[in-house]
């Protein structure tokens, strides 16, 4: 063993610390739940598949299809300011009382092998993150609640039109 290599300080200062710095490394690389802008923790839900390739045969290709979802009350829409509470008063009164389902449209990745995958997802991911961190999703929320709406008009059933919901295993179910 060679002493003149060895740390000046303790690697570990305590007990303590090193769990407190593992649990903060873990908060910043789990991405169960993507923050946005207003506050709102979305679900992200993601799938990988490995299909053949259409040009190769013998090859395969992985595919990744990323889907982001969030249940939410109206309470909490008027509070991050998504809604108004006169402007919006026939849009709040048509929710009622129920959740909110907002679910974007999925983003699908696709790469060669699996360690390009890999990759792809080290690069995306913080990415997103960060993407949701800056910016307020008002207008997409907004678009998301009103294609909501209009769903539950049309033929005046929500389980006519398969509206989803997050179950707590991640995965999306039909209602």
């Amino acid at each position: 063993m060679e002493f003149e290599r060895l740390p000046k300080k303790p690697v570990v200062m305590s007990k303590a610390s090193a769990q407190a710095e593992w649990a903060e490394w873990l908060a910043q690389n789990i991405y169960d739940f993507v923050r946005d802008g207003d506050g709102m923790d979305w679900r992200l839900v993601m799938q990988f598949d490995q299909l053949p390739s259409e040009l190769d045969r013998h090859q395969g290709r992985w595919v990744a299809t990323l889907k982001f979802g969030l249940d939410t009350p109206v309470k909490t829409l008027i509070d991050t300011g998504t809604l108004d509470v006169e402007a919006d008063a026939r849009l709040i009164e048509l929710i009622g009382d129920s959740l909110v389902p907002l679910r974007m449209r999925q983003m699908t990745y696709e790469a060669a092998s699996e360690n390009e995958m890999r990759e792809t997802m080290s690069r995306v991911l913080p990415e997103l993150r960060d993407n949701f961190r800056k910016t307020s999703l008002h207008q997409v929320k907004r678009d998301l609640i009103g294609r909501w709406v209009d769903s539950l008009g049309v033929f005046g059933a929500r389980e006519a039109h398969g509206a989803q919901k997050i179950v707590p295993e991640g995965n999306f179910e039909e209602i």
